[in-house]
């Protein structure tokens, strides 16, 4: 593995180079709140076959934060990833992107799709924010729904605001005990994705990505749906969806229904999985890896 810095419109960016460069190349782009380390297991196991090159993005890790809101419109995201990639002197390439870089990657093919072999998401680029939002309101009218009802732009940036504030803990060992609940093989690459995240402030561990990134991301997406640009996609376009939390599912499920409107991507579930999907069920995600980036290998739906 090794660590590599660039320097953008005099913005730092930092990212992470798995594999040797005449290996086909996956370029990874990691959810909100993450860094390029997220991925760190998957590459451990592909460097081998791939060259894998993941990137931290604005705002997280050890890329630096843009200066003004507007900078994190999908626009300049696509702008900046394809200079980005031009330093590194990328040729076609492979994406597997999660959460929020999913958005990214959708976007960036609608603008430079003729560099794009084939995308693997994961557990991202299907929540359209204002289909999401109709169905939560819904939702949210039922005794049973337990969850926050998140059914606009500001109530979203203000909860995620509140989860990113709070999220504090006393030490790194309070920190990863807690990461480590959340999943049945903790391991030593996890902990490294994990610290990779977080840093220490006045002697308490908290996020790296700030609520005020958070907030312009949120914004941005919103305000460049994502079911616009399916149709100027083609059909090289795989989602891996999760299914936890179950309750979960009846909010995917309809989102579900309009990417199958929409586009011509192809959809699987994985089950037991959270939203950290590639974390939870690693082999899955290797073995679509393998199997999907692939010249012959065609896009299953279900």
């Amino acid at each position: 593995m090794k660590e590599i810095f660039l320097s953008i419109d005099h913005y730092h960016l930092r990212g992470h180079i798995w594999g040797e460069n005449h290996s086909p190349t996956i370029i990874c782009l990691h959810g909100l709140g993450n860094t390029s380390l997220s991925f760190i297991e998957i590459a451990e196991e592909l460097k081998g076959e791939y060259q894998i090159i993941s990137i931290d993005l604005p705002g997280h890790g050890k890329s630096d934060k843009f200066a003004t809101e507007a900078e994190y419109e999908m626009e300049n995201m696509t702008t900046w990833l394809y200079r980005a990639l031009e330093r590194l002197n990328v040729g076609k390439f492979y994406f597997m992107a999660h959460s929020y870089g999913a958005d990214i990657a959708l976007h960036f093919m609608k603008k430079y799709g003729s560099y794009v072999i084939k995308t693997l998401l994961l557990d991202g680029g299907y929540t359209t924010k204002a289909h999401f939002y109709h169905i939560v309101d819904e939702l949210a009218s039922k005794p049973d729904w337990k969850w926050p009802n998140i059914n606009s732009v500001e109530k979203e940036i203000e909860y995620t605001a509140e989860s990113f504030d709070s999220f504090e803990y006393p030490s790194y060992k309070a920190f990863y005990d807690e990461e480590a609940k959340s999943y049945s093989d903790w391991n030593e690459d996890k902990i490294i994705a994990s610290k990779d995240y977080v840093k220490e402030v006045d002697g308490r561990v908290k996020l790296i990505a700030d609520s005020e990134v958070a907030g312009s991301v949120i914004k941005s997406m919103a305000r460049s749906p994502i079911n616009k640009v399916y149709s100027q996609l083609g059909d090289n376009m795989l989602l891996l969806v999760a299914t936890l939390p179950q309750e979960f599912k009846v909010i995917n499920d309809k989102l579900i229904e309009d990417v199958k409107s929409h586009s011509r991507m192809g959809v699987k579930w994985v089950e037991n999985a959270t939203h950290m999907l590639h974390w939870d069920q690693r082999e899955a995600v290797v073995e679509e890896i393998r199997n999907y980036f692939k010249p012959d290998s065609q896009s299953p739906i279900c």
